[in-house]
């Protein structure tokens, strides 16, 4: 079952730790465990915070984003278990190899890719 949850958050970066509420997205399955959290969206923060980079922290839970121009970009979950972490880093690795092969082949790299778009 999936839905989304209102939260309570800690974001902490550019010097500052200030509370915010965030709507996620909480998966429970029956064979797992716990709960899996996918999406985050910060809806409330302080106002006078500066851009920049920061990490959310929610319900066990710990994202990276960033405040660019007033608004939130939230980035992945980050992982909670050595299999999670090898996986996230995988990714991110294969996706940054790509995107520099690509470069170096002359190609455009895709938006979304380190240098694109």
């Amino acid at each position: 079952m999936r839905f989304a949850v209102l939260c309570r958050g800690v974001l902490r970066g550019m010097g500052r730790e200030a509370s915010c509420e965030l709507l996620a997205t909480k998966t429970v399955l029956s064979e797992a465990t716990r709960a899996v959290y996918s999406h985050c969206a910060i809806i409330e923060a302080p106002l006078d915070l500066p851009d920049g980079d920061y990490e959310v922290e929610f319900a066990g839970e710990v994202a990276v984003t960033s405040l660019r121009g007033g608004n939130w970009v939230v980035g992945r979950i980050l992982p909670q278990t050595y299999s999670e972490a090898k996986t996230f880093y995988d990714q991110e690795n294969t996706r940054l190899k790509t995107a520099l092969n690509s470069r170096r082949a002359g190609k455009s790299p895709a938006p979304g890719d380190p240098g694109g778009n």
